[in-house]
């Protein structure tokens, strides 16, 4: 990556102008509270031309557009319509995305995604998620509620999410040359290139410079690089409280599919900092389905480290899509996971989760605006064409119910999380090239045998190396010879160790014919190494931190 010129401090400002009576957010807060709740919704009225709607309705999936006029206030412009989403796109009640042409604009913008959130119950979940991710203080779309009509048909009741586009640059303070890459499909993992199953990242602005070498260099440093430097380089390229609270934010709201979410990472070139936005909050298992009985209630047992290697639906995700996508690949974050590795890191985290949990995820805050937001949907929700009236009913009890459970669920996990990384058995030395070698650790007080383990330097691979049967006593390690050929003898691995940087991984061995795709028992990455360099932990195997060595 490039050097920086050190933390930029945004003076983020309100993102949309609101007529009297309609605040579609207030003020951008630093973890002081919920926004200020809507007191109007005003209405996107549209008209679109008969032959154009029949069009769009002819191919759901296209992303043609046609013209349309949009009324909002009394104020007209004139721009292009399209439908938005992917598996949405056939629902009965359609989103919209909007773009107003050159010089039109309505309040301050020029883009609108209007999401007709038709699977959720109650139509709460993402706009909650928006004021709670907002309440902590993080670089989040604002989003509001609103009507829409189509040629004077009332469709229902919708939510304005803003685009993240050059408005959103200005209205939340970045810098106006700042670079917006958007994830690609099924991949927001941060890998070096994307799988055959995925899609790669979108540059989105600014379309008038060509290549994406800064994303390419930050791709490199969060595979390739050593944990040894990893906390210095991320808090000086990375706006990381920011991040930190929202795999916090992800951990109340059980996002867990963020694969799939189309977020953002920005780029402003000046300082060299990256900032993450995230999108479809939708995507969170804190969602009220009407697709499910109405009765049925939400789970509140997802992970608290959703989309990292430590996550169980890591596994649920790859068995279902294994069957029909033989190239699938487990699909986890490794941005995520290797902050979760980090002890000073995974400390800053787990004191904004416990913060959280006191104030804005507090049952006495978040219930009371779940409250009042409920007082604003509900009557629309009587007039909404689309919507299930059972499902409707019992929205807010829904979700007041799943914050009280996730609450407990997490305050129960903190134990478990701040002894993150504790296992016995560690690697405690790397050393790649023709010649590498791996080092395991005993640092428990018990006898390991060796054989319940495998190895990998590839941590999403579904076949591991299984060591061979052998018992590794307390404070005793063993040494693995990376020569990528095993016939030499029973402690060579199939595989080398790249001098330019790689992973490696050490796994309980996996048990019938179902490999356990998360939760290792370590996992290192180390960056380029000179010739004859050793990566090794310190304290013998017994420390957190690693450092390069020359034996």
């Amino acid at each position: 990556m490039g050097h920086g010129a050190g933390w930029w401090v945004a003076c983020l400002v309100g993102a949309v102008a609101c007529g009297p009576g309609d605040s579609a957010r207030g003020p951008e807060p630093s973890g002081a509270g919920y926004p200020q709740v809507q007191q109007g919704v005003p209405t996107f009225a549209l008209d679109v031309a008969p032959e154009d709607l029949a069009k769009l309705e002819a191919d759901p999936s296209s992303d043609d557009t046609v013209p349309c006029t949009v009324t909002l206030r009394g104020v007209r412009a004139s721009g292009q319509l399209r439908y938005r989403g992917a598996s949405t796109r056939e629902l009965p009640q359609k989103s919209y995305k909007i773009e107003l042409d050159p010089g039109q604009a309505l309040e301050d913008r020029d883009h609108f995604h209007l999401l007709a959130s038709w699977l959720d119950g109650g139509k709460l979940t993402e706009k909650f998620a928006v004021d709670l991710y907002t309440a902590m203080g993080l670089p989040v779309p604002s989003a509001r509620y609103v009507r829409v009509s189509v040629n004077g048909e009332h469709q229902g009741l919708y939510l304005d999410m803003e685009h993240v586009g050059k408005d959103w640059l200005r209205h939340h303070g970045h810098e106006r040359g700042a670079a917006i890459y958007r994830c690609g499909h099924r991949n927001c993992e941060l890998t070096l290139k994307p799988g055959p199953h995925q899609g790669d990242f979108e540059k989105r602005i600014p379309n008038d410079v060509p290549g994406r070498e800064a994303l390419d260099a930050f791709l490199a440093w969060v595979n390739r690089s050593d944990d040894a430097t990893f906390d210095a380089m991320l808090e000086r390229h990375v706006d990381v409280e920011a991040y930190l609270g929202n795999l916090v934010a992800d951990a109340l709201i059980s996002n867990s599919l963020i694969e799939d979410s189309g977020s953002f990472w920005i780029h402003e070139p000046q300082a060299d900092r990256w900032t993450y936005v995230p999108w479809d909050l939708n995507n969170a298992r804190m969602l009220y389905w009407r697709t499910t009985h109405p009765e049925a209630p939400l789970s509140f047992d997802a992970s608290p480290q959703p989309f990292t290697l430590y996550d169980s639906a890591v596994q649920d995700v790859f068995d279902q899509r294994v069957r029909t996508r033989p190239e699938q690949r487990p699909t986890w974050s490794v941005l995520a996971t290797r902050v979760w590795d980090r002890p000073a890191l995974r400390e800053r985290m787990l004191e904004k989760l416990e913060a959280a949990l006191e104030g804005p995820f507090s049952e006495e805050q978040a219930l009371a605006h779940i409250d009042a937001l409920w007082k604003v949907v509900a009557p629309e929700l009587r007039d909404d064409p689309a919507v299930s009236q059972e499902h409707a009913r019992r929205a807010r009890d829904v979700l007041q119910d799943y914050v009280r459970g996730r609450r407990a669920r997490l305050l129960e996990a903190l134990s478990a999380l701040q002894a993150h990384g504790t296992g016995p058995l560690v690697i405690r030395a790397i050393a790649p090239g023709s010649m590498g070698f791996l080092e395991l650790h005993n640092r428990g007080t018990a006898p390991l045998r060796l054989e319940d383990y495998e190895v990998t330097a590839d941590l999403r691979a579904t076949v591991r190396f299984r060591l061979p049967a052998s018992v590794l006593e307390p404070g005793t390690a063993i040494r693995l010879e990376a020569s990528g050929d095993t016939f030499q003898g029973p402690l060579h691995l199939p595989f080398t160790l790249p001098p330019d940087g790689g992973e490696v991984g050490v796994f309980r061995a996996s048990r019938g014919s179902r490999p356990r795709l998360y939760g290792p028992e370590d996992a290192v990455w180390y960056g380029p190494l000179p010739a004859g360099t050793v990566y090794e932990r310190q304290g013998g195997g017994t420390g957190e931190d690693f450092e390069p060595r020359v034996p």
